[in-house]
């Protein structure tokens, strides 16, 4: 018989029809029967087939045993993650299971446990009504005896299959030939149907793999901000893989959001790059949810089919149980194997916009477990286990779980390469067995991780950075110069599609999106001494973004003003400029009147710093800095309590103390781009006419 690989398939089925024999005749002597086994050949089969008289069995005594007629049968278990739900009624149940479970492996595990139970489905039909979904017809007399005694032969029938199936990979038997030939070894499937990435056939038994890494760019496609740039980085990857086909190329998320030349385009640019550079694997993270799940997923789709990276998130779930994106990936170098599983943070579902992350899970003690079970998993398969994940080491979050609580917990993991917490570790961080590596952000740094191979056993393993000032200007880095290096090229290919991208984003910022009837006052005098109408506006879009209460900002962020009339996306990128990102922080009441006090400390100076808000704030510049605010009142009416604790909304920069504003509490949700979110409020309140 061909049984299908080993995949969570195999666990799928075995309670599947553990749930559906319930028609059972423990009594009946052993026979040799096979079961009726209907598959749909173009639609689902919506009739109920017709099935033979079943024998006769023993009735149930009416006051002690109900048939299940009288009281219907529902449940559903969980499978690593994965949901199987059941409906029996009268001579029938319906089991659903998750729908990567083809027809033909449904086929080969009922013809399975037919050889082994013939009597137990004599006359019972199976049918395959739709993926995912088998309806099973029995005799319509079975008692929940029946369904006990088959619920117990199941169990043993569970153990003796999974033993056997996960034993060993499955492997075709040579075909008997007269002459010797040499037969080629079938392509192995991996749980999921993943199969390995093969990428050096050498055969070497000794050599170095380098694994190349960055996290948290957000989107900095051109040198900005400190970074490097993707032209430059693209020249370095591929004068690698010029020298070596053993390297891997992964990115540990926040990756696709960040910049206009991202942000209008939704991260296609950033992900069409990362295919020309030669990405392997990207894990998200939470700032890739900021377009929203769905196309977080169309983009995962098009990479695939483009050659681009695998997208990779083991924990990213559906509320009915079903993963998201691709788990793992395996890579094969000279024989040696690697496994990569994507991980994202679970404070994604507070630090992006919930809306974006509407019907997802991150999250759970089962996920927890499951996890466990799969990296011991990797190990049997592979030689080497990554996990490419968007977590961090700063405890900030509503989950608290960080990759050094990950790494604690689960044992097996042989490097982890991080990013969420733009932490920079120049020699990574040893936690227990495991190795955790971080680029810092936007570029300014890119990871490298020497691991040397010897006879498929790793025997040493050297990280370091690669930071931006090493590949802008060579001629001054020790390194570049210790390898003879003079000059950084940007890499052409990468270099046109930016330029194209561009020429395409100056178009897109000339389309009107609003009409607004009076000036918008954005004069830096005014903004940094004065509440506008223009500064009113942006407090109030960032309100209505997030949900929080209200919103604080730095008049300073402001640095235009919008003519009557009609507002194109340019003139809202003129009025911010910066790509501060929305945060919502916890903050008191007390602590609203502090950051008020500050913010107008300096008046009737201008102050960067003075605090634009929609807040109805009562205050007197004659009196002294610090004792200046006499009255705050929410956007609903109701005035501040100094002792409750409200949610703020605010910029990034702000959230993080900048501008000496160290008053903000924890950061609970971090969402778009700021002018993203004024040029889509205008839109709304002033709309074309």
């Amino acid at each position: 018989m061909n049984r299908f690989t080993k995949t969570l398939s195999t666990l799928v089925l075995v309670v599947m029809v553990a749930l559906s024999l319930i028609g059972c005749q423990s009594t009946s002597a052993p026979v040799e029967v096979t079961p009726e086994i209907v598959v749909p050949e173009a639609v689902p089969v919506a009739e109920v087939p017709v099935v033979e008289e079943p024998a006769p069995v023993v009735a149930p005594e009416p006051e002690l045993e109900p048939t299940v007629e009288e009281q219907p049968v529902y449940g559903s278990v969980s499978v690593y993650g994965y949901p199987i739900s059941y409906k029996v009624v009268t001579g029938q149940a319906t089991i659903s299971y998750p729908s990567f479970v083809t027809d033909e492996e449904v086929v080969d595990f009922l013809s399975y446990f037919a050889d082994k139970y013939g009597a137990l489905v004599q006359s019972t039909v199976f049918e395959i009504a739709a993926p995912g979904t088998v309806n099973v017809y029995f005799d319509k007399a079975a008692s929940y005896a029946d369904i006990e005694t088959v619920g117990g032969l199941a169990l043993d029938t569970l153990f003796e299959y999974v033993n056997q199936v996960f034993a060993a990979p499955a492997v075709e038997e040579a075909p008997v030939v007269e002459e010797p030939a040499v037969v080629e070894e079938p392509e192995v499937v991996y749980p999921y149907g993943v199969k390995a990435i093969v990428k050096n056939t050498q055969g070497d038994k000794e050599f170095d793999l380098f694994v190349v890494h960055t996290n948290d760019v957000h989107a900095r496609i051109v040198p900005a901000d400190g970074g490097m740039g993707y032209a430059k980085l693209a020249t370095l990857v591929k004068a690698g893989r010029a020298i070596t086909d053993n390297i891997l190329v992964l990115d540990a998320g926040d990756v696709t959001h960040g910049t206009n030349l991202a942000n209008m385009f939704k991260g296609q640019t950033v992900g069409e790059i990362l295919a020309m550079i030669g990405y392997d694997a990207v894990a998200p993270g939470n700032h890739d949810f900021n377009y929203g799940a769905d196309n977080l997923k169309e983009l995962a789709k098009l990479s695939e089919e483009i050659g681009g990276p695998k997208v990779l998130s083991a924990n990213i779930l559906t509320e009915d149980g079903y993963n998201v994106f691709q788990p793992y990936q395996i890579y094969d170098f000279n024989g040696f194997k690697v496994c990569v599983f994507g991980l994202t943070t679970p404070d994604t579902k507070t630090k992006a916009h919930p809306k974006y992350t509407e019907g997802l899970t991150f999250w759970s003690d089962e996920v927890l477990a499951a996890a466990q079970y799969a990296v011991d998993l990797a190990n049997e398969y592979c030689d080497y286990v990554i996990v490419l994940g968007h977590f961090g080491l700063d405890e900030d979050g509503s989950s608290g779980i960080t990759s050094k609580y990950v790494c604690e917990n689960i044992k097996g993991i042989d490097l982890f390469v991080d990013g969420h917490s733009h932490t920079t570790l120049p020699e990574g961080l040893k936690v227990g067995d495991t190795l955790i590596v971080q680029a810092g952000e936007y570029l300014k740094n890119v990871g490298l991780v020497q691991i040397h191979v010897k006879d498929g056993k790793v025997t040493a393993t050297y990280p370091m950075l690669i930071t931006a000032a090493d590949v802008l200007d060579p001629a001054n880095s020790d390194l570049a110069k210790s390898f003879g290096i003079t000059e950084v090229p940007d890499d052409p290919e990468v270099s046109a599609y930016i330029a194209k991208a561009q020429d395409q984003l100056n178009d897109i910022l000339n389309v009107v999106i609003a009409e607004v009837p009076v000036n918008l006052d954005g004069e830096r005098a005014n903004v940094r001494t004065k509440q506008t109408n223009l500064s009113k506006l942006v407090c109030q879009a960032m309100t209505d973004e997030t949900g929080a209460d209200f919103t604080i900002t730095n008049g300073g962020g402001i640095r235009a003003s919008i003519k009557a009339g009609k507002v194109t996306l340019g003139d809202v990128n003129n009025v911010l400029p910066f790509t501060n990102t929305i945060a919502v922080c916890e903050i008191t009441g007390a602590q609203v009147y502090e950051a008020l006090e500050f913010g107008y400390r300096m008046l009737p100076e201008t102050n960067g710093g003075f605090t634009q808000t929609d807040l109805k704030v009562v205050y007197s510049k004659f009196s002294p800095a610090g004792s200046r605010i006499k009255r705050v009142v929410l956007p609903n009416g109701e005035v501040i309590d100094k002792n409750k604790t409200y949610l703020v909304a605010t910029n990034d920069f702000l959230a993080a103390g900048g501008d000496g504003f160290s008053m903000f509490g924890k950061i609970v949700q971090l969402g778009r781009q700021l002018n993203e979110v004024f040029a889509d409020y205008l839109a709304k309140v002033y709309p074309v006419k």
